[in-house]
């Protein structure tokens, strides 16, 4: 499956110049409720619930993907107003967490504390569930063990490697060319793909720039 990871313009060109993914720590997401989605109205339910983040946020990181490159909120949000780069990735389908997007708060099973197939289908359920707001995003995501990830300056990466390979550079509406590195070259000829993204003229998307000469380099 094709997704893509969005950068602000210096980080995009650290991670093709390292071949790298930024591993974000799950109790870091920018999410509050990552993990969180049941109703915790009930004392007992809210316990539970912050156990359970806690267990899974021990060791454990998040690199979140898209679907798409086309949401222009995307590209306001996490690459810093359309100057940055979406970089598009091919990555098995099997490998990837699918996030369902839901409007309210999940309610436990009643067996829940008694039946180990109703728990585990209510961990998976909060595994894989955000509010509906975040919907514009089309995330699917990677989990990655933190012992596993190189770590520098108390961050966390991921080298890219067979099962995630990179297909498509996306440059965005106002990316301003400034790689003196040659990366590009190197990376055309070995079959990457170069697109400059543009708004639509009819919509509210952003789309492949069909001009040559308005096509932009790293």
């Amino acid at each position: 499956m094709l997704v893509y990871k969005f950068y602000p313009p210096e980080y995009a060109l650290q991670s093709l110049l390292k071949l790298r993914f930024k591993v974000s720590p799950i109790d870091e997401l920018n999410d509050p409720f990552e993990y969180l989605s049941l109703d915790m109205g009930d004392k007992s339910v809210r316990a539970w619930a912050k156990e359970f983040r806690n267990q899974v946020s021990i060791n454990n990181g998040i690199i979140s993907f898209s679907k798409s490159w086309r949401e222009p909120l995307m590209w306001a949000h996490y690459a810093k107003s359309h100057t940055g780069i979406a970089l598009g990735f091919e990555v098995p389908d099997r490998l990837l967490t699918h996030i369902n997007y839901i409007t309210d708060r999940i309610i436990p099973p009643l067996d829940v504390d008694t039946n180990k197939e109703s728990m585990s289908k209510l961990v998976d359920l909060l595994f894989k569930s955000k509010h509906k707001n975040w919907e514009y995003e089309e995330e699917v995501r990677l989990v990655r063990t933190l012992q596993n990830c190189d770590e520098e300056d108390g961050l966390y990466f991921a080298k890219w490697n067979h099962v995630t390979m990179l297909k498509e550079v996306v440059l965005g509406d106002r990316y301003l060319s400034k790689d003196d590195t040659g990366i590009q070259s190197i990376l055309e000829d070995s079959g990457v793909m170069f697109i400059t993204a543009r708004p639509e003229f009819k919509g509210f998307k952003m789309t492949p720039q069909k001009d040559q000469k308005l096509h932009k380099r790293l």
